[in-house]
């Protein structure tokens, strides 16, 4: 089979990696997907065991890019993975940690460890190799290209400390303002830090929700002449390597937890269960690639109170216009996960043209599922939605129970999801058989020292006592510590309500009395007229 990437509606021709990662979005408007998924086998899934995450990352990216690929020889992919993560605070990339409930459940509960790089959340794995590919993809073709993101928090400064600096990329990162959203203030700071210092970097703050912000910028893709004429790419969780990249984390721990390579490893595989929170389902969508590939798992998915993709999997039904509710975890806020295409696509079979009628259906009012995708989707994951109190209590009960280890907000909804679960399987109806032995792997998706007012709600303390349970057991962490001192120094709120923070290029704000229609149209002239001024091949600021 030779690896490929096409539309999930089917509008756009098959295209190798390289172009895929330049394209970010295909020509129809769809997310890319490998046009073939071959199974891993199990004596691959056992040499791979061993293996440091960089070495799975590129074992795994090996099997989606052509050996004969002029872009992107075995060699150069190497030397990329190879480098990404020199920047992370540990050697080790990421950590997989045994997490004690003092539960009743017998499954083995674990946390990966995602957040170990510069912005301290998982985001960083998978931009990291993908900011070095651009960069790599762009001067081997001698173009340039303009990136631009939205984020709901931690997206926006992973995709800055990415790209910062290289030559051939800018970018342009739209983030919802306080007030507007959750957003902590160190997820701010650490952009408008980023966007003061680097000067291929631009930071517009936007009066709404993340929802809010992606429909100006959709315009933008959208336009296929404007598109084209400025190169504008992509890095959210949209872009194939973010795809493939967060798909190794899978593979990483179950063989960790299952040892495959292991001379009596059993025929039927340990089961295991990854939770997922979810904002996009960027995540979730890999952890479907991952089960396409053969890895046997389940996923089961975390949301708060964002809870759109929880009645999609609990009901088969998914409407538009659902409103952006502000929580404890931010990043997650997000009524419209663009990624669930993907895995609709998989559920489906492959059928494009249903992935087509289905976002037709939902752009009019709402989408139903038929009763095979639906099936499909009872079989492989599970879904909760877990509301602030919930995510509190977790983190509390988490805290007193393993040792003091705090979670952050977002992996408290995953972890709790991860409870609901096994709680709603340990009530089922007894089958004939016994269940294997079980584990669950809980992503750790951040660190709690970026959202230090909320570990100071939940646990009812002072921001020193908060930042002391954060930094406990990651004293001389590079990253963890040069964050830290950022949460000491971040602003929370804004002096007056026409503020504009330092590092900002520009603010779209909803002009009062403005309807909906008028005040898009208006964002999307503002970002066009930006992006124009910047593919004038101008290298200075905004």
């Amino acid at each position: 089979m030779s690896p490929g990437f096409i539309s999930v509606l089917g509008g756009a021709p098959e295209v190798p990696f390289s172009q895929a990662v330049l394209n970010g979005w295909a020509p129809d408007g769809g997310m890319y997907w490998p046009a073939s998924v071959e199974a891993v086998s199990r004596a691959t899934l056992a040499s791979w065991a061993g293996l440091s995450y960089p070495r799975l990352c590129e074992e795994v990216l090996k099997r989606f890019i052509a050996a004969d690929d002029p872009d992107i020889s075995r060699a150069e992919l190497a030397a990329i993975t190879s480098a990404a993560f020199e920047a992370f605070g540990t050697t080790e990339i990421v950590k997989l940690r045994p997490l004690p409930t003092g539960s009743e459940s017998k499954a083995r509960m674990h946390v990966l460890e995602l957040w170990h790089g510069p912005t301290l959340a998982f985001k960083d794995l998978g931009m990291s190799v993908l900011g070095r590919t651009l960069h790599h993809l762009l001067r081997k073709r001698r173009q340039r290209t303009t990136l631009l993101v939205g984020t709901s928090g931690d997206t926006g400064s992973s995709a800055m400390e990415a790209v910062r600096g290289l030559d051939g990329i800018e970018i342009v990162v739209l983030y919802p303002l306080q007030g507007f959203s959750s957003i902590s203030p160190v997820q701010e700071m650490q952009m408008t830090a980023v966007a003061q210092a680097a000067p291929n970097v631009h930071l517009i703050g936007v009066e709404g929700s993340s929802d809010d912000l992606d429909r100006p910028m959709e315009r933008c893709f959208r336009d296929s002449d404007f598109k084209a004429r400025h190169q504008l790419g992509s890095v959210n969780s949209v872009n194939v390597v973010r795809l493939l990249v967060q798909t190794v984390h899978y593979f990483y721990a179950y063989c960790r937890i299952a040892r495959p390579d292991a001379p009596d490893a059993p025929d039927a595989a340990l089961d295991v269960q990854f939770a997922v929170p979810c904002g996009a389902a960027g995540h979730l969508a890999a952890g479907v690639l991952a089960i396409q590939m053969g890895l046997p798992m389940r996923l089961i998915a975390g949301t708060n109170s964002n809870d759109a993709l929880h009645a999609l999997l609990r009901t088969g039904t998914l409407q538009p216009g659902r409103p952006v509710v502000q929580t404890a975890s931010p990043s997650m806020d997000i009524q419209v996960p663009y990624n669930v295409w993907r895995i609709l696509y998989v559920a489906s079979g492959g059928d494009a043209a249903a992935v087509g009628r289905w976002q037709t259906d939902f752009a009019a009012g709402r989408l139903e599922l038929p009763r095979h995708v639906r099936a499909w989707l009872d079989a492989h994951i599970h879904s909760a939605a877990v509301d602030d109190g919930a995510t509190a209590r977790t983190m509390r009960d988490t805290h007193a129970h393993a040792a003091s280890y705090l979670l952050d907000p977002h992996t408290a909804v995953g972890v709790a999801a991860a409870a609901a679960a096994l709680a709603a399987t340990a009530t089922a109806a007894p089958t004939p058989t016994p269940a294997p032995p079980s584990a669950v792997v809980c992503f750790a998706c951040a660190h709690p020292v970026k959202f230090l007012p909320t570990v100071e709600a939940a646990f009812g303390c002072g921001a020193e006592h908060a930042l002391g349970m954060a930094k406990e057991g990651t004293a001389g962490h590079r990253c963890v510590e040069a964050v830290a001192r950022m949460a000491c120094d971040a602003r929370e709120g804004y002096p007056s309500p026409s503020w504009v923070p330092p590092g900002c290029c520009a603010v779209l704000r909803k002009r009062p009395g403005a309807s909906a229609e008028q005040w898009e149209a208006e964002w999307t002239a503002t970002l066009r007229a930006k992006i124009e001024y910047l593919t004038r091949g101008r290298r200075s600021k905004l």
